[in-house]
Formats: C-alpha cells, sequence, structure tokens
C-alpha cells in the first residue's frame, strides 16, 4: 500500500482519537477514555504550532496518524490557554469515575501537570505584547526551540521539533504508513527551517528497530514519573 499524507483535519478526530487508543493503549493519556483523547486531538489541532498528519489508504481511509510540534513550548502553551480548563475537566470527569486512574494521576503527574501550567501562564505573561501572534507569546529564549522564525530572517538549524504520537492501524502496519508519516514530518520541519528532529519510544515496542531503520539515532534513556520506561532518538535534518 502506498500511503498518501495530508494534514490532520477537524473531521478526522473520531478515528484519530479511536486509533490513539487502540495503538498506544498502554500510555497514561490512552486511559482516559475516548471523548478526552477527542478533546486533546481537538486542542492539538487548535494550536498553530502543531504538527498533525494523517495518512490514507488507497480509500481515503486514516490509517495512521502522526503528532507533533514544530515550536513545541509555543505550542503547549497555545494548547493550555484555550483549551487547558476544558482538558482538566474531562480529566477530573475520567478521575471520579475511575479510582485507579484518579490515583495514577495525583501519584504520578498532578504535581508535574500544575509546575508546567504554571511556568506557561507565567512565561505568558512576562512576554511583551509585541511578541503575541496567533500562537500566543513567542519564547524570547535564544535557548528555547520555540522561538518562531519572522518572515525574512534565517530560521534557526538549531531549533529542535517534535514527534509525540505515531500511530498506525494493526492492519496497516508494515505497508509504510508509518515511514511515509515520518517523511512528511521531516519535510515539514525542514520546511520551518529546523535542524533536527526528537521523539521518545517505550522501550518495549517493535517500533524501536523501525526508527532506527530509518536512520533515527537513539540518544538516552529517561524514566517517567509513573517508572516507565522510554527511549529518546534524534534525527538530524541538516543532512
Amino acid at each position: 500500500m502506498t500511503a498518501a499524507v495530508r494534514p490532520l483535519a477537524p473531521a478526522d478526530l473520531e478515528v484519530s482519537a479511536r486509533l490513539h487508543g487502540e495503538a498506544l493503549d498502554m500510555e497514561f493519556l490512552a486511559r482516559c477514555g475516548p471523548g478526552f483523547l477527542r478533546a486533546y486531538h481537538r486542542a492539538w489541532l487548535d494550536s498553530p504550532d502543531c504538527l498533525a498528519l494523517a495518512a490514507l489508504d488507497d480509500e481515503g481511509g486514516v490509517v495512521g496518524v502522526l503528532l507533533g510540534s514544530l515550536h513545541p513550548a509555543a505550542h503547549y502553551r497555545a494548547m493550555v490557554r484555550r483549551h487547558g480548563a476544558s482538558l482538566a475537566l474531562w480529566l477530573l470527569g475520567r478521575s471520579v469515575a475511575h479510582p485507579l486512574l484518579a490515583r495514577e494521576l495525583v501519584v504520578t503527574r498532578a504535581y508535574r501537570y500544575l509546575r508546567g501550567l504554571t511556568r506557561m501562564l507565567a512565561g505568558s505573561l512576562r512576554a511583551p505584547r509585541s511578541f503575541r501572534g496567533r500562537g500566543g507569546a513567542a519564547a524570547l529564549d535564544d535557548t528555547s526551540s520555540s522561538a518562531v522564525p519572522v518572515p525574512g530572517e534565517r530560521s534557526d538549524p538549531a531549533a529542535i521539533a517534535e514527534v509525540t504520537h505515531v500511530m498506525v492501524r494493526a492492519d496497516a502496519r508494515g505497508s509504510g504508513v508509518g515511514r511515509a508519516l515520518l517523511e512528511r514530518a521531516q519535510e515539514e520541519a525542514r520546511r520551518a527551517g529546523l535542524g533536527e528532529l526528537v521523539l521518545v519510544t517505550p522501550p518495549d515496542l517493535a517500533a524501536i528497530g523501525f526508527y532506527e531503520h530509518l536512520g533515527w539515532q537513539r540518544v538516552g534513556e529517561l524514566t517517567s514519573q509513573s517508572g516507565e520506561q522510554f527511549f529518546r532518538y534524534r534525527f538530524d535534518l541538516r543532512f
């Protein structure tokens, strides 16, 4: 199958949320239910810095989805500012109905989410109005990967984009869908003038060999607060 890739559209949210729950069922977000995932994907699409792609089969059906961001800090600020309250309500409602999920949320994520939200809001308040655009306050720190290129200026080749989710329908795996999504993500990042893509993946997934076969370089490991192990990968866009 030759997968055509296009931007993910609002009309795809039902399919993309279902695919998220099926392909990444080991992930915390997937355990938050299809309603939360639809809201989460909708919030993702609403950020001007999002990277959201859909891979299609020969009949035009969505068989793969990639989520990422070209300017991560600005992207997450936009998500929190525009949809943070509604996503929090979804999590609260899901937690009330599922006590085990509530315990996991409080023990492993509540402090981190609150700290991140506080930092995003504080950064937004500190940014001068002249730097605000449709994506929110642009990062002013030269070391940040969220500095948005200004038309007429050279892009920063050291800036980093990220891929956060690659989801392929079970019956389409091994047919080139994942490759097509990642290659399109690389094209989009290069077009934005960025120098590197990064991602993390659980070590028990067959995707590890897949990424390395496509030229991704493993650069480290990390452990989440809930004890989940991940490998970190990078792809140099300058070559």
